[in-house]
């Protein structure tokens, strides 16, 4: 009966699944409306709360526009003559749901933020990963995970109409080949009824959102198993 005793009737087993931080990030773009970014907002939830059960911090990260048509991006490029091949035309906007050392229970009203009419807009990519690499690399954790959700190409109207039409789809693969290469950051991408292989190593697509948190749970099972073997 004494607590302290080991257990004599389990087979206790250690994993290394400590000092790990996992960031979601989820395509906030207009595609997403309805039953997608529902369960993409449950199973961040329900994921969040469960590997804070395990002694894992996990930051949950949204990115959209905060305008269809450019916004002040486009308003200034048209006051100073419209210069060729300007690069983004659109305001970005980046949210932070839940930070890495937010407890789950401060943040979960937040999450229903993802659910808010007009939030959803276009979806540029590769600065979103770029932003959520910042973020997660300044942490202490010996082992860091991103996460990618997304169910489509970049798109960005307004960029595209001005730029080249693969400039965002170019920009996103320079930087998952970035991250992937040069830092010891894990990227896994799940797209929802689109390959995402193109742009990420591990990918995986689903063709039915309701499959994404057992695709979610399993593909970080597989990541934490591999780690535990060779380790």
């Amino acid at each position: 009966m004494d607590p302290y005793n080991s257990l004599s009737f389990k087979k206790e087993k250690d994993l290394d699944f400590k000092d790990t931080v996992v960031t979601l990030l989820i395509d906030n773009s207009g595609s997403m409306r309805g039953r997608p970014i529902t369960i993409a907002a449950i199973c961040a939830d329900i994921l969040s709360r469960t590997l804070e059960r395990c002694s894992v911090k996990v930051e949950i990260l949204g990115f959209t526009t905060k305008n269809w048509k450019g916004g002040q991006s486009r308003e200034f490029w048209t006051k100073n003559s419209k210069p060729k091949t300007p690069g983004r035309l659109n305001d970005l906007r980046h949210i932070i749901y839940k930070g890495a050392d937010t407890h789950w229970r401060q943040a979960k009203n937040n999450l229903g933020l993802m659910l808010k009419e007009g939030l959803l807009k276009e979806n540029i990519d590769g600065e979103a990963i770029s932003w959520a690499y910042n973020r997660i690399k300044k942490r202490k954790e010996e082992r860091k995970i991103l996460m990618v959700i997304s169910d489509g190409a970049p798109v960005d109207d307004s960029t595209l109409s001005v730029n080249s039409g693969d400039f965002l789809e170019k920009h996103l693969k320079k930087i998952v080949k970035f991250i992937e290469n040069k830092s010891d950051i894990e990227v896994l991408a799940i797209g929802i009824g689109h390959d995402v292989s193109r742009y990420y190593n591990k990918a995986i697509k689903i063709t039915d959102v309701n499959e994404l948190g057992d695709v979610m749970i399993s593909q970080l099972s597989s990541l934490f198993e591999t780690k535990n073997k060779y380790h």
